[in-house]
């Protein structure tokens, strides 16, 4: 009698204890996603509060990746649909300085520069800089900004012509395919 208990007491924590103790791990990649996703919907809903929040959280679970310039890309939108083109700026900024590969990027910055009245200080700022061809992107969307549509193809156009190879020039090249439509 005395065995059998036993026997039942070992048989019961070798099968229900594996139940007991489940190994969860947290995947900050996936929860930043999701937490991307629901600010989405919020911004949809115009909720702000909570999608401003929803994508702090994911910027804060995936603070070094590329994905977070979609994040801060995102919180931009949202600030600059409220009204506050500064804090959208630093935003937008943020997401070009974290992924210099994504044109949309760089329209949001310049749309941005225009809204807060420094484009022209921008647009110097920029052409002093020879650093980086990427540059001549703002340079470009910055004249285009200003009303220089000319020379802000121009200086688009240039761009694509000396770097064809660049994952970004697809879209300056589609950018300029819609600008110059509207002309």
């Amino acid at each position: 009698m005395y065995l059998k208990r036993i026997f039942i007491i070992i048989f019961c924590i070798l099968f229900f204890g594996q139940y007991c103790y489940a190994a969860q791990t947290i995947d900050a990649e996936k929860n930043a996603y999701r937490h991307n996703n629901k600010g989405i919907l919020y911004l949809k809903e115009k909720y702000y509060f909570g999608a401003i929040e929803e994508f702090k959280i994911a910027i804060d679970l995936l603070p070094n990746s590329q994905a977070t310039a979609v994040y801060y890309s995102n919180l931009g939108r949202t600030y600059e649909e409220i009204g506050y083109p500064e804090l959208a700026r630093s935003c937008f900024e943020k997401a070009v300085s974290i992924n210099v590969l994504c044109f949309d990027y760089y329209l949001k910055l310049a749309q941005i520069y225009r809204k807060l009245g420094i484009a022209n200080e921008k647009l110097l700022e920029f052409q002093n800089k020879t650093n980086s061809p990427l540059n001549e992107i703002m340079v470009g969307l910055l004249f285009i900004q200003n009303g220089d549509i000319s020379t802000g193809v121009t200086v688009l156009d240039e761009f694509c012509n000396k770097e064809p190879n660049l994952l970004i020039t697809a879209g300056v090249k589609e950018y300029l395919k819609q600008i110059t439509k509207s002309l």
